[in-house]
């Protein structure tokens, strides 16, 4: 996807981007064990029983992940945008959207998001512009709507609240689809598959036999008074605590810390706090590589 619709902007002024400055005064250097351990499916969260809003994204999402949508005489798809955000940030740098409104004036005309900006690469903010594989795919929504887009950015665990209250009309947040959301909101369909990883020191061997993503537990579970983490609200969390909605068994023998965002737990491990995270791929490596520069 070529790069005039997004202006490229400095990637030192977002938040997971600070953690690096960890690792470059002495912090220690990090890996992700790359084996997945869930398989997962993001969608967008719309008001449910709101049927006509639901049509209308899954026609243009399924447009996106197959021949693609029509953007300024382009056929764009969705993994062009996801590999032009990977790119960009391998490469230290982040595409913004441009301006965007952030307070609804006329809700007739717009489409609202709701969003956690603080989970690149899917959403951030840069600056005062949002970014973002999911800030991106919202743009497109909007212009092929006809509608102007109003991003609204609050904590992760209010964002399902947001569309049930009437604040916004969706819900972009990298987020997993599940059975218990399910029963306050509707989704579209699937956009992004992902899957949860950890991430450990560089001198950590502890998994280095790990094949499987059994081989992995195998080794969480005899774990004895470690310190793990992950971000509030968000599946890395639910996979180290259990959850009976994402069919995760948990870890009790781990002591589990809250972070309000990954990049923060990124930041614990670096300092030696915490010897484990838990969290969604990309936003993982978007945070280690960060660390690691």
């Amino acid at each position: 996807m070529k790069k005039v619709l997004f202006a490229v902007v400095s990637a030192l002024l977002v938040a997971v981007m600070a953690v690096s400055a960890v690792a470059c005064s002495g912090g220690t250097k990090v890996k992700v064990i790359e084996i997945d351990l869930s398989a997962e499916e993001y969608g967008i969260a719309i008001e449910k029983g709101n049927t006509e809003l639901k049509t209308q994204i899954d026609e243009i999402v399924n447009d996106l992940i197959g021949d693609g949508v029509d953007v300024d005489g382009k056929k764009v798809k969705f993994n062009d945008i996801y590999l032009e955000e990977m790119e960009a940030f391998e490469n230290g740098e982040f595409l913004s959207i441009g301006e965007v409104a952030t307070e609804s004036t006329n809700r007739d005309n717009e489409l609202v998001v709701a969003t956690n900006a603080e989970f690149a690469p899917f959403e951030y903010i840069s600056g005062e512009s949002f970014g973002g594989i999911d800030m991106q795919v919202a743009k497109i929504i909007a212009d092929k709507m006809g509608k102007t887009l109003v991003i609204k950015h609050m904590a992760f665990e209010s964002v399902i609240g947001s569309i049930t209250t009437g604040m916004a009309d969706i819900g972009m947040a990298a987020m997993t689809i599940s059975a218990d959301r399910l029963e306050e909101v509707d989704f579209s369909v699937p956009y992004c598959k992902t899957a949860q990883r950890i991430a450990v020191a560089a001198d950590d061997t502890r998994f280095d036999e790990c094949k499987t993503a059994e081989d992995v537990n195998n080794v969480l579970k005899g774990l004895s008074g470690v310190k793990a983490g992950g971000a509030t609200g968000q599946t890395g969390l639910y996979y180290l605590q259990g959850s009976e909605d994402f069919g995760f068994e948990g870890f009790a023998n781990l002591e589990i810390q809250q972070f309000t965002k990954v990049s923060n737990a990124v930041q614990a491990l670096v300092s030696g706090n915490i010897e484990i995270v838990c969290a969604d791929r990309d936003t993982l490596k978007v945070a280690t590589d960060g660390v690691n520069r």
